[in-house]
């Protein structure tokens, strides 16, 4: 017998023990759920979860992503082209050049396979030197070639005091070695 504030319980011998030990345990850890607060961590309101409304534009929201301007493209060789393995290469583009008045010191440069570092294009735009708006590199042994297979050209556009215009364009091109390419492409002959 078991005496409890001044009752007497009679435990049966019938009710199994694993059983007495379950309901024991199912509350305790309730009473432990029931009596110990939840701790986390409360984040103040973002300016992206509340509502856009009609005079609010998604540019004044600070979580939301900007589309990237495109300040430079690659317009030669053309994706999927062919080009000979080991042989020089001309590579040419168009670019925003110097056209934004705050921007100073924009330049194309070039990467190819990944081969670091850039290289310097020429500037070939209308108003002379430093109009990256049309430019040029000939890929030469001197830094690297196209080989066989798959082959990835990027520019690089970038301004000295701006970097929000930075912006790429990458194609690919095919090496094929000379015996085994066909074209009509005079730049391939």
């Amino acid at each position: 017998m078991i005496e409890f504030l001044g009752r007497r319980i009679r435990l049966s011998a019938r009710i199994a023990l694993p059983s007495i030990v379950a309901v024991l345990t199912l509350l305790l850890l309730s009473s432990t759920i029931l009596t110990n607060p939840a701790l986390g961590q409360i984040f103040p309101k973002s300016q992206a979860s509340a509502p856009i409304s009609s005079n609010q534009t998604l540019s004044t929201l600070s979580l939301t992503q900007q589309p990237k301007t495109h300040n430079v493209k690659i317009t030669s060789p053309i994706k999927g082209e062919k080009a000979r393995v080991g042989r020089d290469l001309m590579i040419s583009g168009i670019s925003a050049g110097n056209s934004n008045s705050t921007a100073i010191n924009c330049l194309v440069s070039v990467i190819v396979n990944g081969i670091k570092p850039y290289q310097s294009t020429n500037a070939t735009g209308p108003s002379g030197l430093g109009d990256y708006s049309k430019w040029n590199f000939t890929l030469t042994s001197k830094y690297t070639t196209i080989k066989e297979g798959q082959n990835k050209i990027t520019a690089k556009y970038s301004c000295a005091n701006s970097p929000s215009s930075l912006s790429h364009n990458s194609v690919n091109v095919t090496g094929v070695a000379t015996n085994n390419i066909k074209s009509t492409n005079p730049r391939l002959d």
